[in-house]
C-alpha cells in the first residue's frame, strides 16, 4: 500500500507504458477538441441543458461537467455519497480559470482524472497478468491490450462520468489482493476500509467487492470480530451515515422546493384548464395524449420494477434477459453496433440493437469460447475466484434484480476484466503449439476490435457535433 511503490512505473513498464499514455492522450484530445468551442463559453447556460443537448456518449451522464462547472450535489447521494466532495477540488480550480481566462475549462480538468484513472488501469491489470499470474512479457502485455481493444473499456478513457475512476479502484484492489495471496499476507483491515471507503464513495455497489477481496484473501480469518468490526461494519454505517447526512442537508430542500413549485405548476394548470374553450381543451387533450404515449414508450425501455420505491424502483423484472446477454452484455459492451451508435437507450437508441453482421456474433461466440476455457484452466486460482466474484455481483444486480439492465453495456468498467483474466490462465496452462495458437487468436482479436471499434469511436470524435444531434 506505499503510494510510491505502488504508482511508480517500472523499468519494464516505461515502453508500454509511453504508448498507452499517448493513445489515451490522443483520444481525450480529440473529444476535447470536438466539444471545446460549445463547453468553453462562460455563463451561456443553463448549463444543464447545453451538456444534456450536446454530450452524447451513449447512456454515460455529464453530471461530472455539470458538478465542475457549477457544483452541487448532482449524483444521487445513496449511490454516490462521495463523488461531488471528490470533485469539489475541481470546481474550486475551474472557478479561478474562469475567473483568469473568461473561458469554462470543465473539459480539460475533467480529462486529467480520466486520463490518470484510465492509465493506471492499464497499469495494474498489466501488473496482475505479469506479477500476480507470473506470464511473460509478452502475454501480459498483449491482455493488456486486448482488455482496452473492447468496446466500453476503450470508450471509458474519454468518459466524463465516474465508471473509469471505478475501474482503477477495482483494478488496484484486485493487484493488492492477488500479491497477498500470493505471498500468503492478510488483507488488513485498515486496507480494507481505507479502499472501501473510497470506492464506495464513488459507486456504493463496488464496496461490496472490497468485502469480497477482504473474505477470499483471509478466508477464515476475515469473521474475527475485530475485522468483521473495523473492515466491514464501521466503514459501512460511516458511508452509510455519509449519505444520510448529505441527503438532509442538500437534497431534502431542494426536493421540498420542486414539490412546493410543482403543486403550484398544477394548480396554475387547472386554472388555465378552466378557463379554455371547447376547441382548446380538446387540442390540450390531444397534446396530452401524445405525451402520454411518449412516457410509456420510455416507461416500457426501462421496464416493469419490482416495487415503486427506495432502491427497488430501479429494479426491473420485464426486460430479456437472454437478449441483454448476447446483445449487450458481451455485445455491445464487446464489439459496438453499427446502427444507433453511442446513442442514449432513454433517448432514441432502442434497448436492443442487431449487429449487421454475423461475423460480430461469431467473434463474440469465440471471445466467451476462450473465456470459458481459461476458467475451466484456472478453476484452482482462488485469485480467479474472486475475480469472478467481483462479476457474479454485477449479474446478480444487473441481471437478477435487473438494475441499469437496459444500458448494462455502461457498467462494463466494473466487469469487463473478468474476460482477459480469465483468458490468461489457458495462456498460462497451454504449452508448446497450443500455447502459440492461444497467444495468435488473442492477437488477431485484439487487432481486429482495435480496428473496428477504434475506427467507430474515431470517426465519431472528428464528427461535426451537430452530425450526430
Amino acid at each position: 500500500m506505499n503510494p510510491f511503490k505502488l504508482f511508480k512505473i517500472k523499468s519494464e513498464e516505461r515502453l508500454q507504458a509511453s504508448v498507452v499514455l499517448a493513445v489515451i492522450f490522443v483520444f481525450n484530445a480529440l473529444f476535447v477538441w470536438r466539444m471545446h468551442e460549445l463547453f468553453m463559453q462562460e455563463g451561456f447556460g443553463p448549463y444543464w441543458k447545453v451538456f444534456e443537448r450536446e454530450l452524447h456518449l451513449s447512456g454515460y451522464d455529464p453530471l461530472t461537467y455539470l458538478g465542475v462547472t457549477d457544483w452541487d450535489v448532482v449524483y444521487n447521494v445513496y449511490r454516490h455519497p462521495l463523488l461531488a466532495f471528490m470533485i469539489w477540488p475541481l470546481w474550486l480550480l475551474n472557478q479561478g480559470l474562469t475567473a483568469i481566462l473568461g473561458v469554462n475549462c470543465v473539459q480539460y480538468l475533467v480529462a486529467l482524472p480520466v486520463m490518470a484513472a484510465s492509465f493506471y488501469s492499464y497499469i495494474f491489470l498489466y501488473r496482475i497478468h505479469r506479477e500476480v499470474l507470473s506470464l511473460g512479457r509478452y502475454d501480459a502485455t498483449l491482455l493488456s491490450a486486448f482488455y482496452f481493444s473492447l468496446a466500453y473499456i476503450m470508450l471509458s478513457v474519454i468518459v466524463p462520468d465516474h465508471f473509469t475512476i471505478s475501474m482503477f479502484l477495482l483494478l488496484l484492489t484486485l493487484y493488492i489482493s492477488g500479491k497477498c495471496i500470493q505471498k500468503g499476507r492478510e488483507f488488513r483491515w485498515w486496507q480494507s476500509a481505507l479502499l472501501f471507503f473510497i470506492t464506495a464513495g464513488v459507486t456504493l455497489s463496488n464496496g461490496v467487492k472490497i468485502f469480497l477481496s477482504g473474505l477470499f484473501v483471509n478466508l477464515k480469518d476475515f469473521f474475527r470480530p475485530k475485522y468483521l468490526l473495523f473492515a466491514v461494519v464501521l466503514p459501512a454505517a460511516l458511508i452509510w451515515g455519509v449519505a444520510t447526512l448529505e441527503y438532509k442537508t442538500y437534497v431534502l430542500p431542494k426536493e421540498k422546493v420542486k414539490q412546493e413549485a410543482k403543486a403550484e405548476k398544477q394548480r396554475q394548470e387547472e386554472m388555465r384548464i378552466a378557463e379554455m374553450t371547447p376547441k382548446e381543451r380538446q387540442r390540450y387533450e390531444q397534446r396530452e395524449q401524445k405525451h402520454q404515449a411518449r412516457l410509456l414508450e420510455q416507461a416500457a425501455k426501462s421496464g416493469t420494477p419490482m416495487k415503486e420505491h427506495g432502491f427497488w424502483k430501479w429494479t426491473d423484472i420485464t426486460t430479456s434477459r437472454i437478449h441483454t446477454i448476447y446483445e449487450n452484455l458481451f455485445g455491445e459492451a464487446i464489439q459496438f453496433h453499427r446502427q444507433h451508435f453511442l446513442e442514449d437507450t432513454l433517448v432514441f437508441r432502442p434497448v436492443f440493437v442487431k449487429y449487421d453482421w454475423l461475423w460480430s456474433y461469431i467473434v463474440e461466440g469465440f471471445i466467451l469460447l476462450l473465456t470459458a476455457i481459461g476458467i475451466w484452466c484456472g478453476r484452482r486460482s482462488r485469485f480467479l475466484w474472486l475475480a469472478l466474484s467481483y462479476f457474479g455481483f454485477d449479474m446478480g444486480i444487473h441481471l437478477v434484480l435487473g438494475f441499469g439492465i437496459n444500458e448494462i453495456f455502461i457498467m462494463a468498467p466494473h466487469w469487463l476484466f473478468v474476460i482477459p483474466l480469465s483468458i490468461a490462465y489457458a495462456i498460462q496452462e497451454a504449452k508448446g503449439t497450443h500455447h502459440k495458437i492461444l497467444q495468435l487468436s488473442v492477437l488477431a482479436l485484439t487487432a481486429y476490435l482495435w480496428v473496428y471499434n477504434g475506427w467507430l469511436l474515431l470517426d465519431f470524435l472528428r464528427s461535426p457535433i451537430n452530425a450526430v444531434l
